[in-house]
């Protein structure tokens, strides 16, 4: 009998078994963290603002879209430029260890040797995908990596019950999207990853108003169906599936941080009713917005928006 290949996300998957220890997600005034070394990973996504980020040595410019990944025992400085910068972060284990993962606290800028720490540290993690990641990241995932890290962030927040393993599955799922982003595309669809990345960043930013299809496909210089295809193939979704995602991403970020009424969320959000957001976050979610927003969020220690109504338009594109 013939021997079945291994595959190489299987050993990995044998290998992994996350723990999420802090995260935050909250727009920083210029801000410096000098050289200082980690027990645990940290991953940064740089969502607005620029920055210099040196990790084991090597200087890099940090930009919108941009990932950093920072392993345990590496010395890394970093810093956001004025006027701010947006940077969602999450701290973790891959490999959680009963006795020795449980810690809090944090590792002061200076901090360079990590031997007092003792069993604390991490330790090494020698899959070859995972060894690989260091430093800088740009990959067509990188979005992806970003809202799942801001979604780890409300997670933890939230602290529902069995939020650890929610957690321990979104670190595994960031891991894959990452190594899927290095991997490449199919050689037929490079030439418009660039601009079906833009056109679904238009349709993020602009999720609250009437967005066509057929305007996306003109920008891409695609025909609609083809731009369909491309944009089902690249995200997994379809653009009116994106859309609507991303009104109730923003819905519920405004659950959490704001003390707006649903009516108004809704509103914001880009859906014409209350009921229309029902339906759709029932549908992501699995729970009434309602009892999302009773979920544990601590309204005192997030932000409060601030932010001009945007336009209540409610079309979405097929």
């Amino acid at each position: 009998m013939a021997t079945k290949r291994r595959e190489p996300w299987g050993e990995l998957l044998m290998t992994l078994r996350p723990y999420v220890r802090h995260s935050g997600d909250h727009r920083r005034p210029a801000w410096r963290i000098r050289s200082r070394k980690l027990l645990d990973f940290l991953l940064v996504y740089i969502a607005d603002g620029t920055g210099r980020f040196i990790i084991d040595g090597v200087e890099y410019d940090a930009r919108p879209g941009d990932l950093f990944w920072i392993p345990p025992d590496t010395a890394h400085d970093m810093e956001g430029f004025p006027p701010s910068m947006d940077c969602p972060f999450v701290h973790f284990d891959l490999v959680y260890r009963p006795g020795d993962s449980h810690w809090e606290g944090s590792i002061p800028a200076g901090t360079l040797d990590l031997r007092s720490f003792g069993r604390r540290l991490h330790p090494p993690v020698r899959h070859p995908l995972i060894t690989g990641l260091k430093g800088r990241i740009r990959g067509h995932t990188n979005d992806r990596v970003g809202r799942l890290v801001r979604e780890a962030v409300a997670e933890q927040r939230r602290a529902q019950p069995w939020s650890e393993l929610r957690l321990s599955g979104m670190i595994i799922e960031i891991v894959a999207e990452i190594l899927r982003g290095r991997s490449g595309l199919p050689a037929a669809q490079h030439a418009h990853v660039p601009l079906v990345e833009e056109a679904a960043a238009y349709m993020r930013d602009h999720a609250s108003e009437a967005v066509q299809v057929e305007e996306m496909a003109k920008f891409c210089e695609l025909s609609p169906s083809h731009f369909r295809e491309l944009f089902r193939r690249h995200f997994g979704l379809s653009p009116r599936e994106y859309v609507c995602r991303a009104r109730v991403a923003r819905a519920k970020e405004l659950m959490i941080g704001s003390p707006l009424n649903l009516t108004e969320i809704a509103r914001r959000s880009g859906f014409a009713s209350v009921h229309g957001l029902s339906r759709a976050f029932r549908s992501a979610e699995g729970i009434a917005p309602s009892q999302y927003r009773r979920c544990g969020s601590r309204p005192e220690d997030l932000p409060i928006e601030a932010t001009e109504p945007p336009s209540t338009a409610s079309g979405l594109p097929r």
